[in-house]
């Protein structure tokens, strides 16, 4: 009997990478999701911020000054949406704002010296928890799951037409 070939398989070889991918994507979403998990990947010093608030100030940090515009683009959202959020992280002391000497219209986004220390206790949490689970893997397992998820993103970007600056680990504006 002949399996007919359709979405998501190849032929008698079971499941595509694509739906593998979508299972491991679909999952790592559902644990990441979790409030504990939150806690861990973030720190204590985060317990506060928002997924979006870290992932924003992650941002800010890497590639900062920024223009509140150029943050709504990276996020995909209108810059009505950003310029709240980016309230937020300066409410919290997190960011400085400024006006953009070109253009005094703009406002300029840089991270806080305390935005500083945030990032990289967040940087540290997260960094610890990975290196907790990956400590059975080998080095060589390890930097190829850390080359391919990079290149994994970056090609989820391009096919989003959403670019990701990419930014040396630990480089800061």
């Amino acid at each position: 009997m002949q399996k007919i070939q359709g979405a998501g398989t190849q032929g008698d070889t079971g499941p595509t990478a694509g739906v593998k991918v979508r299972s491991s994507v679909t999952q790592l979403i559902r644990w990441a999701a979790r409030s504990q998990v939150r806690k861990e990947l973030f720190g204590p010093a985060a317990s506060d911020m928002s997924p979006n608030d870290v992932a924003l100030l992650d941002y800010i940090s890497k590639n900062g000054p920024v223009r509140v515009s150029e943050l709504a683009v990276q996020h995909g959202v209108d810059k009505s949406t950003m310029t709240p959020q980016v309230r937020r992280l300066d409410d919290k002391g997190l960011v400085d704002r400024q006006s953009d000497p070109v253009d005094a219209r703009a406002t300029l986004v840089s991270t806080s010296e305390e935005g500083r220390e945030m990032q990289r206790q967040i940087g540290a949490a997260g960094a610890g928890l990975f290196d907790e689970v990956l400590a059975t893997w080998s080095t060589k397992d390890r930097e190829t799951l850390a080359r391919m998820l990079d290149r994994f993103v970056q090609e989820l970007a391009e096919h989003q037409e959403t670019p990701i600056e990419p930014v040396a680990e630990g480089n800061t504006k």
